[in-house]
């Protein structure tokens, strides 16, 4: 909060390539922030160079009460890498086609003003992180997702221009030409323990159920549990496409057709050839072997009041302590809607 005017700040990292009129969403938000009574915005810019993470360390260090994300996939998860660990609440201001972790917390996609709204008058509710090492040793930040094979083919072959026009059109389109790969051997470790060797199209660790589309791929996988879900995909000349769609519809995980999961805190994976890999939908390079892991609760989000049942969330109420002026607090029971607290001194 501002020592001289008393009023609180936020500040936004924005990808200017996102939108058409940058100056014009920046009045939105600052009309949303004047109508709440906040100080102006403070912007920090991404660049080619930078895709938000230089960005988000000059937002820290300004102090703000609340430091938002306005721009893709690429964009939120370095900002996350950077608030991960502190106490400084996170808002998401939706743009461009993905919107991966605000479709899984229920916050609007379509009305920049809703979202600001949330961000500067929500309530905080702490997440999991997921972290991942590939071949560089590199330990990275994922929110959503994180894989290699399959996803990440798409993920790497898909036109941005198509996407712009046709939306999730575009992820189709890319992964016709990956699925006549003939996949790769993987051997899994989960929590410690080894599974057996098996042929597959992609490994996916998901810190939620719905990773593209909308679509549950990982089932009962939730932002807020401190596990992960390890899903595989593999060649099933029996079952199909037309499987892994029944398997995708009914929730069914390792049964006959080609998707297996598994719940745990850490897994590994050694590859019998190199791999394209993928961290929330961006490639990060080829790897043979890695590694994902959780970092429980690490990141404090802004949600709206009261929070609705969204996919990525657990069945619960939430208890949040700091929250600027629409704090809530644990019912008690699962399931009943929070009470109001006493905004705070």
């Amino acid at each position: 909060m501002s020592a001289e005017s008393g009023r609180r700040t936020v500040a936004v990292v924005i990808n200017p390539s996102k939108f058409d009129d940058v100056e014009a969403v920046k009045a939105v938000v600052a009309a949303g922030a004047q109508r709440a009574g906040w100080n102006e915005p403070l912007w920090f810019e991404t660049s080619v160079d930078d895709s938000g993470t230089a960005a988000a360390n000059s937002a820290l260090e300004a102090e703000p009460d609340v430091v938002c994300a306005m721009g893709g996939d690429g964009t939120v998860r370095a900002v996350a890498a950077v608030l991960r660990g502190t106490s400084v609440p996170y808002g998401l201001l939706p743009s461009g086609t993905g919107n991966l972790l605000a479709r899984n917390l229920g916050i609007p996609l379509t009305s920049v003003e809703d979202a600001v709204e949330i961000a500067l008058l929500g309530q905080d509710r702490a997440i999991d992180v997921g972290l991942a090492t590939f071949d560089d040793g590199e330990e990275r930040v994922f929110v959503v997702m994180g894989g290699v094979g399959l996803d990440a083919e798409i993920m790497d072959k898909t036109d941005d221009d198509l996407k712009k026009k046709v939306g999730w059109g575009a992820y189709v389109a890319a992964g016709a030409p990956a699925l006549l790969k003939g996949g790769f051997e993987a051997t899994l470790t989960i929590d410690g323990e080894a599974e057996e060797p098996a042929k597959c199209l992609m490994v996916l660790a998901c810190n939620c159920s719905s990773v593209v589309a909308n679509i549950e791929i990982a089932t009962g996988a939730v932002l807020d549990d401190g596990d992960l879900e390890l899903v595989m995909l593999q060649p099933n000349i029996v079952a199909g496409w037309v499987g892994v769609a029944i398997d995708v519809a009914t929730r069914n995980r390792n049964g006959l057709a080609s998707l297996k999961q598994w719940p745990g805190r850490e897994f590994e994976f050694e590859l019998d050839a190199p791999v394209l890999a993928e961290l929330d939908g961006d490639p990060v390079g080829e790897t043979t072997r890695g590694r994902f892991g959780v970092d429980p609760g690490s990141l404090i989000v802004r949600l709206p009041v009261p929070v609705a049942q969204a996919p990525g969330l657990s069945p619960r109420t939430s208890v949040t302590l700091d929250s600027p002026t629409a704090d809530t607090v644990d019912s008690g029971e699962a399931g009943k809607p929070a009470q109001p607290a006493q905004p705070a001194e």
